[in-house]
């Protein structure tokens, strides 16, 4: 089974990570974190993504994969830039996944409603089946 885990290093991360351990069978994992960016500023002029954030998720990435390895389950990592729910049903599209594993945050109501959320994103656009962790 192909499965995409979005991973952004909070608790709720950690958590989507561990129903790894629940699933049975051959598990192809591949883990997805996003960085913002590029941006515009007020200006209009384009704002680069922080070479320094690059290399954080990058190595974030690279110790949650090796933390997978001890229990077995090999991951491949991929690093994108943008809004984090389009990037990760993107990756899910590309790898053709069968599920999608997030973690939420847990807003509320009003807070979706009014700054939208990655997990209800996700939820809607997703090509396969999405597992929301809390």
């Amino acid at each position: 089974m192909k499965v995409v885990i979005a991973y952004d290093g909070s608790e709720h991360a950690r958590k989507a990570l561990q129903q790894l351990r629940l699933l049975n069978g051959p598990i192809e994992a591949v883990l997805v974190s996003v960085v913002h960016g590029p941006v515009r500023s007020i200006r209009g002029t384009a704002i680069e993504v922080d070479p320094a954030e690059v290399e954080h998720a990058r190595a974030a990435l690279d110790t949650v994969a090796e933390e997978l390895a001890a229990f077995g389950i090999t991951a491949r990592t991929r690093l994108g830039t943008g809004e984090p729910a389009d990037v990760v049903v993107e990756v899910a599209e590309e790898e053709n996944a069968e599920l999608i594993i997030l973690g939420t945050r847990g807003l509320n109501l009003a807070k979706r409603i009014v700054m939208g959320s990655v997990s209800s994103s996700v939820l809607h656009h997703a090509p396969c089946s999405v597992l929301v962790v809390r």
